[in-house]
């Protein structure tokens, strides 16, 4: 991906340095475009050296007589598949949305054909002025994406909205832009069920399982890469993806409900949840007590989300997730079978293996039996490498 980054001139330019190490890691190639207000809080040369790219716009270093030349504002708006401006200030954002050009960001921006990004960063009264949500609201009608600040301390001292959204968050929101869609998906509305379920024992202690529902959430990542509109039902901690409406949950009913309510609208859906098999008969109100009596814990069975979701139409598909710690080839065939799965992706926790951030594998199972493994990886690479080779198993 050809990523071309605006810096401009708000205290959070020196962020823009962590997002470029992110989008090299990622294989991106980047470039920047510094405004001469942005020169002030950032050096071309951080840019540059981070990048591995020249630093285009105020960079006194990079020869204006230099071989080749081209008009750059055309070139360089012709070579990114991205156009991300970050931190974008209220003057950048005022000459995009009223078509105004006098330096080298707001000129590419007017030549540019390709999708931008805009990360907005400035103080609360400036991001909650009539003039600057009006002008945002044109982005909106140009099909830009905005990455809107986010509430907390700001560089002046107040509390507001206003701050730049977290790195991470920008980033993603990159990716998913500039990422290729893949057919079997492009347009898709697709369901993914991800984290662990919890289930209260008092008001205090619950029941669950080591799941952090990473992988599930990289899987959603995947799928809205791949083109698909996603809808996650999510248990746990972990924060959800940018641009993927989000339904959070707790027990395995509160899933079930979800479940069943976006499921008709879909047209297939990853359960990737940890979900817990049994829950406590009764809940208390009052935390319990500690006794010497030994305690008793009675439990009842919690639904199968996967076999109670029946296929609604015939081209609906059902691609399912088996943590095994034996004989997990075997055991993931008689799921696959009793749920009524297109797929299954079969990860071996045995000795407390693929939970968290570590690397992980997954076993592809269908009705023929098991295919090639797929890993070891990140969870991340992993998620893309199993949605690319379900795209591959549809389209056969």
């Amino acid at each position: 991906m050809k990523v071309l980054l605006g810096v401009t001139g708000g205290i959070a330019a020196y962020k823009a340095g962590d997002l470029i190490r992110m989008l090299v890691k990622s294989g991106s190639q980047v470039r920047c475009c510094l405004t001469d207000a942005g020169s002030r809080f950032i050096t071309p040369l951080t840019l540059a050296t981070l990048s591995g790219e020249p630093c285009f716009g105020a960079n006194p270093e990079y020869n204006e007589w230099r071989p080749n030349p081209k008009v750059e504002h055309v070139d360089l708006a012709r070579w990114a598949d991205v156009l991300a401006i970050v931190p974008a200030t209220a003057d950048i954002i005022g000459k995009a949305a009223n078509g105004l050009a006098d330096d080298l960001l707001s000129t590419i921006l007017l030549a540019s054909t390709c999708k931008i990004l805009w990360a907005p960063a400035m103080n609360k009264s400036m991001w909650g002025h009539v003039a600057v949500q009006k002008n945002i609201e044109a982005l909106y009608g140009f099909g830009h994406t905005v990455i809107e600040p986010q509430t907390g301390l700001l560089a002046c001292g107040e509390d507001g909205t206003g701050k730049l959204a977290k790195v991470e968050t920008i980033f993603d929101g990159i990716i998913a832009l500039g990422s290729a869609p893949l057919k079997a998906f492009e347009g898709k509305r697709i369901l993914v069920t991800a984290g662990p379920t919890r289930e209260d024992l008092d008001p205090v202690r619950t029941l669950t399982n080591r799941s952090t529902g990473l992988m599930g959430i990289e899987m959603a990542r995947a799928f809205r890469n791949a083109g698909g509109t996603v809808h996650l039902v999510l248990g746990g901690d972990l924060p959800a993806p940018w641009g993927i409406s989000t339904i959070r949950v707790r027990s395995a009913e509160e899933m079930l409900e979800a479940c069943l309510a976006t499921w008709p609208k879909m047209d297939g859906i990853c359960a990737a949840a940890a979900i817990a098999d049994q829950r406590p008969e009764q809940c208390t109100s009052e935390k319990i007590k500690k006794t010497d009596v030994p305690m008793v814990l009675k439990l009842t069975r919690n639904p199968d989300i996967l076999a109670t979701l029946k296929k609604t139409r015939a081209n609906q598909w059902k691609l399912g997730f088996a943590a095994e710690s034996e004989h997990f080839v075997n055991n993931a065939m008689e799921k696959l079978i009793k749920k009524g799965l297109d797929a299954i992706l079969v990860n071996d926790v045995a000795k407390g293996k693929g939970f968290g951030n570590q690397t992980n594998c997954l076993t592809p199972v269908t009705k023929i039996g098991a295919e090639n493994m797929i890993g070891p990886m990140s969870k991340e690479k992993l998620a893309f490498e199993a949605v690319k080779w379900f795209a591959g198993y549809l389209e056969a």
